[in-house]
């Protein structure tokens, strides 16, 4: 069975099967991960960005992770930290920058534990070169 808090979901993995298998964010740390989408939402800070990444190594491969910015990236907010980590350089005032060609590259993440016990996306850079 699988028990999601979040969805209540409820399945059973095999009909004899008395197991629970936790699901939820991924464990606070640094990780290879592919960056997968953005999407616009709203919460009770108002509009928003939700960005998406998806851990291609190690036990956490396949989970997804996540953050939510403002739509606005500025050299001051939590947008303009991540953007400016996944393009390798400093913002400029005034400049739009296409991250569409960002999508499916690997990155190096950041995830930490938000203050109601959840993991959310800190920062976000490009991946080392081997």
């Amino acid at each position: 069975m699988v028990l999601s808090p979040r969805t209540k979901d409820y399945r059973m993995n095999s009909v004899n099967s008395m197991k629970v298998r936790v699901i939820g964010g991924v464990p606070e740390g640094t990780y290879l991960a592919k960056f997968v989408a953005m999407e616009p939402t709203t919460n009770s800070f108002g509009d928003g960005v939700k960005w998406h990444w998806e851990i291609v190594g190690g036990p956490q491969a396949g989970q997804r992770a996540s953050c939510t910015t403002s739509p606005q990236p500025s050299a001051r907010n939590s947008c303009g930290r991540i953007v400016s980590g996944m393009l390798g350089k400093s913002l400029t005032t005034g400049e739009e920058y296409d991250l569409a060609p960002l999508v499916g590259q690997t990155f190096l993440i950041v995830v930490r534990k938000g203050a109601t016990g959840g993991t959310y996306v800190e920062s976000c850079t490009k991946a080392p070169v081997a």
